[in-house]
């Protein structure tokens, strides 16, 4: 790295790159002139006069993460400052620039704790350096009974216009995603409102049948939550929820490419049938993520780290200990194509949120990252700011 540091910048300044990935290719070399929070103008060659310069680096767009449920020791249903803190430095050291915390089923009082909790974390007092805040992703409670995964079958709830609208409108603006299963009683009802209110809704711990499923994306569901895991396996006589979403071009289906939830083979299958533009990649980590132990907590439940993956105490996998650089390595493995499995990481999310983010291009926000040759996180770039170095 040469140049002045950060601190330094003006608003308006010029950062060279080796190379550039660009939504229609690489620029290598390239250079980004950033006025402020936004990418102001993207250039091939070399810029006669840098004020940051990586000449043996890769600028990418910065991770944007759908499905976080913990890091670094900070479980999201119970969070504190001092957690926080370190759950972001730790995302950081990942490529990852903004994320949804993801808050799965529990007692209505621990939602709303939570809830408010990141509500007031958006935007007001977020401290300078962090990754974004987007919102909050509720994966649950409306969830099958008959595929719950690691929540708790007590925290469950039938799906209901009132309740959930009384999350929606307490919390204006902060609900970005619901995860819920279709087939239940009422649920078609459930999507089409959320649908109505910018809430983007996802099929996932359901036990649809291709036709239920179908349905859900009809009534506004555009998203399939970690495809393949807590759901029916495909079969050829009944598709179920992944034949749906993998035939449907309207939906997008989230993975977690951690080698543990979904086979490379399959990994490479679902990008081959969804393209990367259909295809986000998640982590679905859990606390234990970043922090150095073999124990943690999902909730209210104690999870042990064995092989590569969080487990209930009967073998059930509880979220995962992926990291965003990681996710992209293995799915660039599994495709052959890591510039694919960059934009799975950041715009194909980006877009499904309907941010301005998640592409090195004029008018976008300047939220990068910069890899080295072989694909490790050198710094990352939140709004224009040069936020964080790490390593994997």
């Amino acid at each position: 790295m040469t140049g002045p540091g950060p601190a330094a910048h003006p608003r308006r300044w010029a950062l060279q790159a080796g190379t550039l990935l660009l939504p229609e290719g690489t620029a290598s070399p390239g250079f980004l002139v950033i006025d402020g929070e936004r990418i102001a103008h993207v250039g091939d060659g070399l810029h006669p006069n840098p004020d940051l310069s990586y000449p043996d680096s890769v600028i990418a767009p910065g991770f944007v993460d759908l499905q976080i449920n913990g890091a670094a020791g900070c479980d999201f249903l119970r969070p504190t400052e001092a957690g926080l803190a370190a759950a972001h430095a730790y995302l950081l050291t990942a490529g990852t620039v903004a994320y949804l915390p993801t808050l799965i089923s529990a007692p209505e009082a621990q939602l709303r704790e939570a809830l408010s909790f990141f509500a007031a974390r958006m935007d007001a007092g977020r401290p300078t350096g962090a990754p974004r805040i987007l919102g909050v992703h509720l994966e649950g409670p409306f969830l099958s009974p008959e595929r719950p995964g690691a929540h708790r079958p007590e925290y469950l709830r039938t799906p209901s216009v009132e309740w959930i609208g009384r999350l929606v409108d307490d919390f204006k603006g902060l609900i970005r995603i619901v995860t819920l299963a279709p087939e239940l009683e009422r649920a078609l009802e459930v999507i089409r409102y959320l649908a109505s209110q910018g809430v983007v809704v996802a099929v996932g711990h359901s036990n649809a049948s291709f036709a239920q499923a179908t349905a859900a994306f009809n009534a506004g569901a555009r998203l399939a939550t970690h495809l393949f895991n807590a759901m029916p396996p495909y079969h050829h006589r009944e598709p179920g929820v992944v034949g749906a979403a993998l035939a449907d071009g309207r939906v997008t289906c989230s993975v977690v490419a951690d080698l543990v939830h979904v086979h490379p083979a399959v990994l490479a299958q679902v990008a081959a049938l969804k393209g990367w533009e259909r295809t986000a990649l998640v982590t679905d980590a859990i606390a234990a993520a970043g922090a150095d132990q073999g124990r943690a907590t999902l909730g209210d439940q104690a999870v042990t780290v064995a092989s590569g993956a969080p487990r209930l105490e009967d073998g059930t996998l509880a979220g995962s200990v992926l990291r965003m650089d990681r996710a992209v390595q293995n799915m660039g493995e599994a495709t052959g194509a890591w510039d694919q499995a960059v934009g799975m990481a950041s715009t194909t999310p980006a877009r499904l949120l309907g941010l301005k983010q998640g592409e090195l291009r004029p008018g976008q926000r300047a939220d990068m990252v910069i890899l080295s040759e072989d694909q490790v996180v050198r710094a990352v770039i939140v709004g224009g700011n040069v936020v964080g170095l790490g390593s994997a």
